[in-house]
């Protein structure tokens, strides 16, 4: 037994997860696709190598980074702007002014959900267009989802569009992405849905804020968004070329590329670029300085190597208590994953 898969057997036996789904390969093949455990373990449901997650936060770079990266190369925005100028109906005072950039490396000053927390879409939305940052711009960096809620609402303003809709013309669809949406699932074969901490059943968005925005006729960028490891295979392959896909066509020109691969942001040991982590503390050993990785709070963690040309996708079904231990496990997963790499087993 592989000792990725000694990692999931103690958390599958010590209940820090139900399941686990993985993907991991380079542009030359795969490595590892393989399932454990249940996506629904109240209902014995077995996980599939094709089961869909709620993804939570790795909305944020799947879908609204890719697509404010989309905007920036159609000329609907830049990145050094002020995030005003394409949000107006933004109306709360600013000491000082706030780019997309800022929004995007979370260095905005804008804090946690509890200053937009409300029990109705409406409400939310209202209290994120009218509350004023707690910080000022670059005084420190604090992960925020609110920062990726405007980063949707300034995608939806200057495309005329949904985000669910921009992002499946522009993302999910040019990329063969057939079981990637936001706001809820392509299907609804509970064979294939995995329930989610924090949900009442399978398919079900995970982050509570992002659900009550969709249930009430709202989107949201910070979450929201469902895939299989086999669609984020595509976009993972994407990224690692550059933005390319298909026969000359490309997802993002070099400028956008640079800024998403980039990191522009140091806080202590966090290093950012547009939307992605470039290094933290949970980064495993062994890998290039150029990598880009995310995860979502219910389990879920996308990681590239753009000097390796490797990338990992290990989605999973925790428990709510477990938020850390099983945070923790997915960085010792690919950690270990990467090493096949170093072995060079390609299937």
């Amino acid at each position: 037994m592989n000792s990725f898969e000694d990692e999931i057997k103690f958390e599958l036996e010590n209940n820090i997860i139900h399941g686990a789904v993985i993907l991991t390969g380079t542009l030359k093949g795969t490595l590892v696709e393989k399932a454990w455990g249940y996506a629904d373990i109240d209902s014995k449901i077995p996980m599939r190598i094709d089961t869909i997650f709620d993804l939570a936060s790795i909305t944020k770079v799947l879908a609204s980074t890719t697509a404010i990266a989309i905007c920036c190369d159609d000329g609907l925005v830049d990145f050094d702007e002020p995030f005003t100028k394409y949000l107006p109906e933004y109306t709360a005072p600013l000491e000082e002014a706030i780019t997309i950039r800022d929004l995007a490396m979370h260095i905005s000053g804008f804090g946690q959900q509890v200053h937009y927390e409300a029990l109705t879409g409406s409400e939310i939305r209202h209290n994120l267009l009218t509350v004023s940052p707690q910080y000022l711009p670059h005084e420190k960096f604090e992960y925020s989802c609110w920062n990726f809620h405007l980063l949707g609402m300034i995608v939806e303003k200057v495309t005329g569009k949904s985000l669910p809709d921009f992002c499946r013309e522009r993302i999910f669809e040019p990329l063969n992405m057939r079981y990637t949406s936001l706001g809820k699932p392509v299907i609804q074969d509970i064979s294939r849905l995995a329930k989610t901490c924090n949900t009442e059943k399978s398919g079900e968005i995970s982050d509570y804020i992002a659900f009550r925005l969709y249930r009430d006729g709202f989107t949201a960028g910070n979450a929201g968004a469902f895939s299989c490891t086999g669609d984020l295979a595509k976009f993972c392959r994407c990224v690692l070329k550059g933005g390319r896909y298909a026969q000359n066509k490309r997802l993002f020109s070099d400028y956008t590329f640079d800024a998403i691969t980039q990191p522009r942001m140091r806080w202590l040991t966090v290093q950012r670029s547009l939307g992605w982590i470039v290094s933290d503390e949970l980064k495993p050993y062994g890998f290039s300085e150029h990598t880009l990785y995310h995860s979502g709070w219910s389990g879920q963690t996308i990681f590239l190597d753009l000097d390796k040309q490797f990338y990992a996708i290990v989605l999973t079904t925790r428990i709510s208590d477990e938020y850390a231990r099983a945070k923790l496990g997915r960085f010792r997963i690919i950690s270990d994953l990467g090493k096949l790499l170093q072995k060079n087993v390609l299937k």
